[in-house]
């Protein structure tokens, strides 16, 4: 997550072809996340003469083209994405509230007119059929399962359940949809080191929290997940894949999966192991390996590596 207005280089109204002058933004936050929720935009814009409302007519499901950039670092990072206006609210103190979602994201998540199904079909067919014109980066996966997104329904809903059965992650940043095992992205090499309690990194970890996520775990992943083969008849979770490894107890779970393949991936799932608030940078984007270092006060033990890395859900 980014909330710097310095980030926002250039902001387009696409209906008039208007520019928005960044000087009118008060306050702005760009959010990227590990799903299909985003990327997200809140924007405050100054708006005491009615400019934007009464002249530009801005107003919901209108599109604004954003430029991104970190101008003041010499590797710095620039892009370009379309949001699209969910709510545009006035305030009291003269200003305009806008809450936006990126227009990919927003494609994806229209309910679907017509059924549309996939069956046995691979998954670089599948992602190509709902990515629209962004890129795709998809990882290598079995074939497994029928998939079918029902009128009536968004296609994010299926596209999540793809991802869950296939022990994978969706999401789309910087106009590329992923689509990524975890243990791929696990194998990856740490993108950037970030430091604590040190500022001689360009990378340091001002503060952090470990949030509790025990019981959240317990409740959804430590389970036996069952269903029914028509040859095989029941089949379940192996208790002897690693995630399940040690548990006291795997309560059953009944699902629709019919292929061992899809019980097996399950349990595995994310859970966040830190938020923590370093200086703003556009390089830091969903899906990366970090690797955190704790600077202890202790002389003799001044460096503490023991929470080493982990994948980067919302930067």
């Amino acid at each position: 997550m980014q909330s710097n207005v310095c980030i926002f280089t250039k902001i387009v109204h696409v209906a008039s072809g208007k520019e928005i002058d960044p000087g009118l933004l008060q306050e702005g936050t760009y959010i990227e996340a590990l799903s299909l929720d985003s990327p997200k935009l809140m924007l405050v814009l100054r708006d005491h003469g009615s400019y934007l409302q009464n002249q530009l007519r801005l107003q919901e499901f209108d599109e604004l083209s954003i430029s991104l950039g970190d101008t003041w670092r010499e590797d710095g990072v620039s892009s370009q994405e379309t949001f699209v206006v969910l709510t545009s609210r006035p305030m009291p103190d003269g200003t305009v509230r806008l809450n936006c979602l990126a227009k990919p994201i927003f494609d994806m998540k229209k309910i679907a007119d017509r059924t549309r199904v996939f069956t046995q079909r691979g998954v670089q067919e599948i992602a190509a059929a709902f990515a629209g014109g962004l890129k795709r980066s998809i990882g290598q996966f079995a074939v497994v399962e029928n998939y079918h997104c029902i009128a009536g329904e968004r296609p994010t809903t299926m596209l999540r359940q793809l991802a869950e059965e296939q022990g994978a992650h969706a999401w789309v940043a910087r106009g590329t949809f992923h689509l990524r095992k975890f243990a791929e992205l696990l194998a990856q090499d740490p993108a950037m080191t970030f430091h604590y309690a040190t500022m001689d990194s360009g990378f340091p970890i001002l503060k952090y929290t470990r949030p509790s996520t025990q019981m959240h775990l317990q409740e959804s992943a430590i389970r036996s997940f069952t269903g029914w083969n028509e040859t095989l008849g029941r089949v379940k979770t192996s208790s002897s894949i690693p995630f399940l490894a040690g548990a006291k107890s795997t309560p059953p779970m009944i699902t629709g999966a019919a292929a061992p393949y899809v019980l097996g991936n399950k349990p595995v799932t994310k859970q966040t192991a830190i938020d923590f608030v370093t200086l703003g940078n556009l390089s830091i984007t969903p899906g990366q390996l970090a690797k955190l270092v704790w600077h202890l006060p202790d002389p003799e033990n001044p460096i503490d590596e023991g929470f080493r890395k982990g994948s980067l859900s919302n930067p």
